[in-house]
């Protein structure tokens, strides 16, 4: 399969600022045609290592031996701590207000070589931390995917065609941030319209790791993971349609909470695959989760019962027919502008557009049969704790070699444990620990119990951000 030629894009000189900055976009890789691979579906087996014992303590009262997962720890770079600049003490000390002088401290540690940020405006964020409303979350600076509208300020959705596009109002997402008193820092770098785990965007370039400079951050909510990472803010905003939240969260070593499926509204938030779209928060520790999700308490974990993938329960595989399904629903989103202007599309989003989703209606019954067993095998257990990434995050070189081809081997590797949590609609939790990054999951509704095993397995708030 041929997919037409890329556009090249020249670099444009930095912003005109009043007080903003904005990330110029770099040129896109000169190219002629390039070849679509054959794609193949990733596997969803769970893989489990041996030689280490588990990095946390048991927390299901299923009996039985300890066992390990060391191979699925291995999943972010190790990662120095400290404490984001102006918001620790105001979070934990339960009156989360942010100065005038932590607003700019916050916002001079935005580092621009991380590729975190599209959109910052330093004029709006400094005003609004002088009157900030009042609110569980007042004054505490957010950082906000770039796929979802804010009112006043541009709103690419990480694509050419959108790229001077200022929304009129914010999306409900946002409105119930502010309502509680948080103040936007930014929009933040994705993957082009959200299509994609690897970190990279064609026109506002590759997303890194705080503390890895030669990895990215994964996708596509890469940005706002490396926003807390970095200790530029300490909660962030992204969406998730098959770990696009947790994935970036892996790779950055931060916390990655995917709501369950129609829990936030996705209103004025661009679609991917609205039937598996979900709003997502990142954070530096549980603590701040419970605080923008209002979970006043959690449940004591003695009295849930959680079981681990692979040792306590067998789930099955996600048959490839899902990204049947996942392709059609966004073949809806693009299909008219793919068809107009293919070119204004990056070349790894040009080719998955390309991609064939025949036998749609014959996977949704497959998909509500392997739905079934799911539920079957998981019945009478309130919490799921499995690994997350199969490896560690992508290096830099990896996703621009050949980069229309590198992405699905990428996303191949990334994507083997995060999309059945969103064809079954439920919350997911990417916890970081000492070695990585795992998950934790629950039915819709269960959000309170998946932070507090979250709590139990992760790594406390100050050893996860980065100086």
């Amino acid at each position: 399969m041929v997919v037409h030629p890329t556009r090249g894009i020249p670099a444009r000189p930095p912003w005109r600022s009043r007080g903003r900055t904005r990330t110029p976009r770099p040129p896109e890789t000169q190219g002629a045609t390039a070849t679509a691979p054959s794609p193949e579906t990733p596997p969803t087996n769970f893989h489990r290592g041996a030689g280490a014992p588990l990095p946390y303590p048991r927390l299901d009262p299923c009996g039985g031996a300890a066992n390990d997962y060391s191979e699925c720890f291995n999943t972010a770079p190790e990662l120095d701590v400290g404490d984001p600049a102006g918001v620790e003490e105001g979070l934990e000390g339960g009156e989360p207000e942010v100065s005038r002088e932590a607003a700019v401290a916050a916002l001079d540690r935005i580092d621009p070589d991380l590729g975190a940020f599209i959109e910052v405006d330093r004029n709006r964020v400094l005003a609004a931390a002088e009157s900030p409303r009042g609110g569980r979350l007042s004054g505490v600076l957010v950082a906000v995917k770039d796929l979802i509208d804010t009112a006043g300020l541009r709103t690419t959705y990480g694509s050419d065609f959108f790229a001077d596009h200022v929304p009129e109002k914010n999306a409900p997402v946002v409105d119930a941030l502010e309502a509680e008193g948080a103040i936007v820092l930014g929009k933040t770098n994705l993957n082009e319209f959200a299509y994609g785990v690897s970190g990279y965007n064609p026109f506002y370039g590759a997303i890194l790791t705080p503390k890895d400079r030669s990895r990215t951050a994964g996708g596509s909510s890469g940005g706002s993971a490396a926003a807390v990472s970095a200790g530029a803010c300490r909660l962030a905003v992204g969406t998730d349609t098959s770990g696009s939240v947790r994935i970036p969260a892996a790779c950055c070593g931060v916390y990655g909470m995917k709501l369950a499926h129609g829990a936030a509204s996705l209103e004025g938030i661009f679609p991917l695959a609205a039937r598996y779209d979900s709003v997502g928060y990142f954070a530096a520790g549980v603590d701040d989760l419970q605080l923008v999700l209002g979970i006043d308490e959690l449940p004591d974990v003695g009295s849930l019962k959680v079981a681990r993938i692979g040792v306590d329960v067998e789930t099955p595989d996600l048959p490839e027919e899902h990204w049947v399904s996942f392709r059609e629903q966004v073949w809806e989103v693009h299909a008219e502008r793919y068809r107009n202007e293919p070119k204004r599309y990056g070349k790894d989003v040009q080719w998955k557009l390309a991609l064939p989703f025949d036998g749609a209606d014959a996977a949704r019954a497959l998909l509500e049969a392997w739905r079934t067993r799911f539920l079957e095998a998981v019945e009478g257990i309130d919490v799921l704790v499995g690994p997350l990434l199969d490896g560690a995050a992508p290096t830099l070189d990896a996703v621009m070699s050949e980069y229309e081809r590198d992405e699905f081997i990428v996303g191949g590797r990334l994507l083997r444990h995060t999309p059945q949590y969103n064809e079954l609609g439920w919350p997911a939790l990417a916890v970081p620990t000492a070695d990585g990054s795992v998950q934790v999951a629950g039915r819709p509704g269960s959000e309170a119990a998946v932070l507090a095993v979250g709590q139990r397995m992760g790594l406390p708030s100050e050893e996860v951000v980065a100086n």
